[in-house]
């Protein structure tokens, strides 16, 4: 009975008739019987698989092969299917896959397989392969040879060597101590196949060799050559080694700034395009001359009357307005220059083809997802669409006001100044006059609606919000990137405003003191109210900021990169900052650390410099020629306002006069005021905050770490805790009076100096004064007059410059005139003259550094 019940139910389900017979058969009668046999039990379940050793991870060389293994068990038959990622790979079924001959382009790939039964399936593990390029053959061709040079002249060192593949890397290498004990060091920016330098006689002995690569591979060091000096036959006036400095490129003005596919950033500069590098190294000519016109040609043929927006295609064609001209200009990437829309000097606003157009101030502009321009025609107070055929239309806008709504032509905009697309074709519009950053939505293949994004037409207080509760007085220039438009205000104020929400957020920028040229983090940089904005690498962005090229990281610190108040502008330059020539000049201030760098406090350029042993120029501290000095902080966001005598102490920190301060410069290149206001003269001991000083020259430090100043007609100490005595002298009070210090008087003290013995050497009224060890009594080294600048080196010899020249005074000897002064400097070691002397320090033994004609120059002594 329990039989046919089954039965009935197969066929119920639709078990074809002819399956009958075979089913009776199985039960011996169709009709069952309570005799018949039970029915046969069933067989074991399949076991689905399961995976028992998964496949490895494998690095090899291109070229090798690389096989997978897998192992699984359960019920047979199993299958197996191998997948790279997670996409079958054709007739790859067994239990190991194996490529023949790996590619690079095989790196990272990954692969797995899938073990499959009648019961299911298990996937194994991808295993990860890494594929190595072949190392390449490193072939050193030329060994550096060991050389022999006069102290004072240049020392060179060359190496050669080939790749069998990749890019050659050398980095040259200096030696200290000598048999165990020695050890090598790299030599910054040492990295050509040759390395010279300017030797001293310290430099005697010392070997240098080439660390040399292939591409990272393949490392090996070059033979080791020495390096031996000898002292020349008579004094020698050479300039000090310096090398990468270049004139600086010339910029005014500065507005639209687009960043190039290649990383590059075009940029508008008076009446001209400039192309700053990728490696922001360079400043270069694109188009236009300094002087203003309308002219099509190619590079400096061709000429703009002040450009204003610039923006750029993929393929690197460059679009420009002319508020002045009236019109569209193009730059092909061969320079050559058309006017694409608009008449030169022909106001209006009409649409047409070419010249038949017409704008009034065309400025920003910006290259939708479409390939078309759109354009802020601030005269017209409409946003135009312009192909790069050069015909116009208007987009939306009408006449000057305030006016959102779902037509763009009956909107009202009111003097738009910048345009930014974004990747669903949104126009995004500052309009100035109104305060407010608007949208204009896109409707297929044109304008929609026009929103108000964000701001409410109040110029302060500059408060962050959403939408009309943040307020953006006057924006001047947009970029947007993703979902986020960036937005530089007229308050100097970088704003991010989120095009979904509307929430606007400050990145950068100083309420407290508002706008003006200070770099720094967020919260203290100080950003110009005109000028350009574009994206940079890793989320940063470029300005064109008035007289700047300026960096923005992402987080909102800035950096100036070129600045035409740098010393050395010239009209051919094309240097940035980093490579700004040395002209120190004037009460200038120079010292030689303990590693043998050199720096120099130059009050005209308001910096402090470095340079190393290998002639590399770096910034210690300030921002060229600032114009909101003083301000505390590292690199350039530190201000100085006349750096002047510098001197150098352990672990690389340096003190320095600056106007009424005494200023420290730590390790980590972050500058502080160490005692007196730089802002604030006067005449008054008491601790660091509280002292005062006027007539700041001299600065020197004793072994203790006590720092001595020349101000105020005395000696003044500030001890290691910041507190000010008078160590010397009566403040303000003029005499020259030897004897006890307590007695001693001052006329106008300036330079100081620490011989070995712990005598102070003070440059008072053209005299040179010393003071004792023990500090109990002053007297003056009889028969020197004249003097303004002096040094001592470690045998006690002072050197000093008078109106005659550069001469030294030996410890227990007579003093001579080493290199006579004349109106300019003569370099070498026949009759060198120098063109008065701004300051003195020690390179080594019979060497020194001078600062001489605005030049830093080396002397060396036979």
């Amino acid at each position: 009975m329990n039989a046919l019940l089954s039965l009935q139910r197969f066929v119920s389900r639709g078990l074809h008739a002819a399956a009958m017979p075979l089913i009776c058969l199985a039960l011996a009668a169709c009709g069952g019987s309570a005799n018949a046999p039970p029915p046969p039990e069933t067989g074991p379940q399949p076991i689905p698989p399961t995976i028992t050793q998964q496949p490895a991870n494998l690095s090899v060389t291109a070229g090798q092969g690389a096989s997978f293994t897998v192992a699984a068990t359960g019920t047979a038959p199993l299958s197996y299917q191998w997948q790279r990622g997670s996409v079958d790979i054709p007739g790859a079924t067994g239990t190991t896959y194996t490529l023949a001959a790996t590619v690079v382009g095989d790196s990272g790939a990954t692969f797995r397989a899938v073990v499959t039964n009648l019961a299911g399936s298990a996937t194994s593990n991808a295993a990860t392969l890494t594929v190595a390029t072949a190392a390449p053959v490193l072939t050193i061709t030329q060994q550096p040879a060991s050389t022999s040079v006069v102290a004072g002249t240049q020392a060179a060192f060359s190496v050669a060597a080939t790749c069998s593949s990749g890019t050659l890397g050398v980095q040259w290498q200096r030696s200290s101590g000598s048999g165990a004990g020695l050890t090598w060091a790299d030599i910054a920016t040492a990295t050509n196949t040759s390395y010279s330098l300017g030797a001293v006689s310290g430099d005697n002995g010392v070997q240098f060799r080439a660390n040399l690569n292939c591409s990272g591979q393949s490392a090996a060091s070059s033979n080791a050559a020495t390096l031996t000096v000898t002292a020349p036959g008579a004094v020698t006036l050479s300039l000090l080694n310096i090398v990468g400095l270049r004139d600086q490129v010339e910029l005014s003005q500065l507005s639209g700034i687009s960043q190039d596919a290649g990383g590059s950033f075009s940029f508008v500069a008076g009446n001209r395009i400039l192309r700053l590098s990728a490696n922001l190294l360079s400043v270069d000519p694109v188009a236009g001359g300094r002087t203003g016109g309308s002219a099509d040609g190619v590079g400096a043929a061709a000429a703009f009357n002040q450009p204003s927006g610039l923006t750029q295609d993929t393929n690197g064609v460059i679009y420009v307005t002319e508020p002045s001209n009236r019109t569209i200009r193009r730059i092909a990437t061969d320079g050559t220059v058309t006017t694409i829309a608009g008449a030169v000097g022909v106001d209006g606003n009409t649409d047409g083809s070419g010249s038949a157009a017409r704008f009034s101030n065309p400025r920003g502009v910006a290259i939708g997802p479409d390939g078309d321009l759109y354009v802020a025609d601030l005269g017209n107070h409409r946003i135009r669409r312009v192909t790069p055929a050069g015909v116009v239309t208007t987009y939306a806008g009408s006449t000057a006001g305030f006016a959102d709504g779902p037509t763009a032509l009956a909107a009202q905009f009111n003097g738009p100044f910048d345009v930014a697309v974004a990747a669903n074709g949104d126009v995004l519009v500052a309009d100035s006059t109104n305060s407010r950053i608007r949208r204009i939505l896109r409707n297929g293949n044109v304008a929609g609606a026009v929103q108000t994004l964000a701001g409410n037409g109040t110029v302060t207080p500059h408060v962050d919000g959403t939408g009309a509760a943040a307020t953006i007085p006057t924006p001047i220039a947009l970029f947007v990137r993703g979902n986020t438009l960036t937005v530089r205000d007229s308050s100097g104020l970088l704003r991010q405003i989120d095009l979904t929400s509307a929430v606007v957020t400050t990145l950068t920028g100083s309420r407290t003191f508002g706008s003006g040229e200070a770099d720094g983090p967020a919260n203290v940089a100080r950003v110009n109210s005109s000028g350009g904005l574009t994206g940079a690498p890793n989320g940063g962005f470029m300005l064109g900021d008035f007289n700047l090229l300026r960096s923005v990281s992402a987080a909102g610190e800035v950096r100036t990169i070129a600045s035409n108040r740098a010393v050395g502008v010239t009209s051919t330059g094309t240097g940035v900052l980093a490579q700004m020539p040395m002209t120190p000049s004037g009460y200038a201030g120079v010292t030689v650390d303990a590693a043998g760098n050199v720096i120099v406090a130059d009050p005209t350029a308001r910096t402090l410099r470095r340079i190393s042993p290998a002639g590399a120029v770096t910034l210690v501290s300030g921002l060229v020629q600032s114009i909101h000095a003083p301000l505390d902080g590292v690199g350039s966001v530190a201000q100085l306002a006349a750096p002047r005598s510098v001197i150098s102490g352990s672990a690389g920190a340096l003190w320095f006069i600056d106007r009424y301060a005494v200023r420290k410069v730590d390790s980590a290149s972050a500058a502080t005021v160490l005692a007196g206001s730089p802002n604030d003269f006067g005449a008054l001991d008491g601790d660091a905050a509280t002292a005062r000083f006027n007539s700041l020259l001299g600065i020197a430090r004793n072994s203790v770490g006590d720092v001595f100043v020349t101000a105020n007609q005395a000696i003044r100490r500030i001890d290691t805790a910041g507190n000010v005595t008078t160590y010397a002298g009566l403040i303000g009070t003029a005499g020259t009076v030897d004897g006890p210090l307590a007695g001693a008087r001052f006329t106008t003290p300036g330079d100081l100096a620490f011989g070995p013995d712990g005598s102070l050497y003070v440059v008072d009224g053209g005299r040179i004064r010393r003071i004792t060890p023990d500090g109990s009594s002053i007297s003056t080294v009889a028969g020197i007059f004249d003097v303004s600048r002096l040094a001592v080196d470690a045998a006690g010899t002072v050197y000093y410059s008078t109106s005659s020249g550069l001469s030294m005074l030996p410890a227990g000897g007579a003093a001579e005139l080493l290199i006579p002064q004349a109106n300019a400097v003569v370099l070498g070691n026949v009759n060198p003259r120098v063109a008065g002397i701004d300051g003195i320090a020690v390179l080594g033994p019979k060497q020194l550094v001078i600062l001489s004609g605005a030049q830093v120059l080396q002397v060396t002594l036979p």
